[in-house]
């Protein structure tokens, strides 16, 4: 008798429940087991990074649709991981499952502004900092993309809310400097951006905007400070090297100008600016074949020369018989001037 329930205990292995008596070991319920699973897939999915964590929280939707949290983190992963359309999708199930979660809202924006629906992603930045007010760094990127979109008073406004709130954010005034100075206003931006300087003095980018705004409205010693100061602080800063290169050309100081744009180009070949300013300087000093060769540099990049600076190359540099090539024809708009003074996203 006592060998057959020896057969039998050990026989009937595929009985959960027979295991355990023959063992004498604590019954393993399913449903215990699956809670395990589950709180370890989200562990996952919640605090790594890559193909892993996808494949954890993808698990976790499936087990438990209704996760908001997850649903949010699944999303954010993958537009990380360039996937924006899936991205996007369970980002806006995530706010489906819980509106108004300023997280989610700001990544869904940032998700929208790479797909390239940039209306979209301001409502969706707007709609964060209605949510969370003092998130400087939201309001510093939705002005950025007002900025793009040329909607530059918008844009004002959002950074003069941002520096109310926190009147320490040296990037919300070098935000606001530069949108001001975008915008024409330019002792409005020299303010703005004397208190990013004072906030920020060993950035070179609230010196270099700094100083091509003091250069446009004739302070060019103090600009020349502001501008050496940014160089000294960042030596590969194209941008920089050409504003103080405007400086120079301001005071008058040709041969000053000169190698301050040469320095910028040597770091950016391509900077049609630069190419066309250094050919004014070059005209001015009566180097004309030089001058020629980067006026038609500069047009090939797509700067066309002012009437007024054709004339003074035919007046100069006639004998030479080289000419500018391009029409004859001034180059306007914001581009320009944002170029010299730093990059829409923050390049330069």
């Amino acid at each position: 008798m006592r060998r057959e329930n020896a057969f039998v205990c050990i026989g009937s292995l595929a009985m959960a429940w027979a295991i355990s008596a023959c063992a004498g070991a604590e019954i393993v319920e399913p449903e215990r087991d699956t809670a395990d699973l589950l709180a370890k897939l989200r562990t996952v999915c919640l605090a790594e990074q890559g193909g892993g964590a996808i494949a954890a929280c993808r698990k976790v939707v499936r087990m438990q649709p209704e996760d908001a949290e997850v649903e949010g983190r699944l999303g954010w992963l993958l537009v990380q991981d360039g996937r924006l359309p899936e991205g996007t999708a369970h980002l806006r199930k995530s706010l489906d499952l819980r509106p108004g979660h300023a997280e989610t809202l700001v990544q869904l924006a940032s998700a929208l502004h790479r797909r390239g629906d940039l209306q979209a992603a301001v409502e969706s930045y707007r709609k964060a900092i209605q949510v969370r007010p003092d998130d400087i760094d939201t309001c510093v990127t939705l002005a950025q993309l007002l900025r793009k979109l040329k909607h530059r008073e918008q844009a004002v406004e959002v950074l003069r809310q941002a520096v109310e709130r926190q009147p320490g954010s040296a990037a919300a005034w070098a935000q606001l400097s530069l949108t001001l100075g975008t915008l024409g206003r330019e002792a409005e931006a020299i303010e703005a951006g004397r208190k990013a300087v004072a906030l920020a003095p060993d950035d070179a980018n609230v010196h270099s905007n700094l100083g091509l705004f003091l250069s446009n409205q004739g302070a060019v010693a103090e600009a020349i400070l502001h501008l050496k100061r940014a160089v000294e602080l960042e030596e590969q800063n194209a941008t920089a090297w050409y504003n103080l290169g405007l400086a120079h050309t301001k005071g008058d100081a040709l041969e000053e100008a000169a190698r301050a744009f040469l320095r910028s180009l040597s770091l950016r070949e391509d900077f049609p600016q630069a190419h066309h300013s250094l050919a004014v300087v070059l005209t001015g000093m009566g180097l004309c074949k030089l001058a020629a060769a980067h006026f038609d540099r500069s047009h090939e990049l797509g700067v066309r020369s002012a009437p007024i600076v054709v004339e003074q190359f035919r007046a100069i540099c006639q004998p030479a018989r080289v000419e500018p090539a391009g029409e004859p024809k001034a180059a306007e708009g914001e581009d320009d001037g944002a170029e010299a003074v730093k990059g829409e996203d923050g390049d330069g």
